[in-house]
């Protein structure tokens, strides 16, 4: 995992106006967020496979409410760059039982945290660099802003 600095860091705004920013862009709430927090994840590595393992992540936090309300208050974090190694033999936590089959679909990542290539590091900066001008130019951006 590698940190980057960003503009963006400590914005604070409601949910809607956050998610439909970070969508234009392509990034999508992932689906393990909870109630008081989450991450906008971007993968880096399109046109290399669908498996997806370099992404750019930018935490959220909600000051009020819940993430996924409407109404909700969100304070954006320090984004970071990582990448996941998958297994591609048999999963060592798998049970081949069908109702486990049913729920446990996906593998553990052999790596969570794997060495990030100087690639995506850089394909990441500049990811970050179009999202902060999507926030700059709806005028919710800056380093002078910290609510939207």
């Amino acid at each position: 995992m590698i940190q980057l600095d960003s503009q963006l860091e400590d914005l604070e705004g409601k949910f809607m106006d956050l998610e439909h920013l970070f969508n234009q862009e392509g990034f999508f709430l992932g689906g393990g967020y909870e109630y008081d927090h989450g991450y906008y994840d971007k993968a880096l590595d399109w046109e290399e496979n669908k498996e997806h393992r370099a992404y750019l992540r930018i935490p959220v936090t909600a000051m009020e409410g819940s993430i996924g309300d409407r109404s909700a208050r969100l304070r954006i974090g320090k984004p970071f760059v990582l990448k996941h190694e998958y297994q591609t033999g048999m999963d060592d936590y798998a049970n081949a039982g069908l109702v486990s089959a049913t729920f446990d679909q996906f593998a553990e990542p052999a790596n969570k945290d794997a060495d990030v290539e100087l690639k995506w590091v850089k394909r990441a900066q500049a990811e970050l660099s179009q999202l902060e001008h999507r926030f700059n130019k709806s005028g919710r951006g800056g380093r002078n802003r910290t609510r939207i």
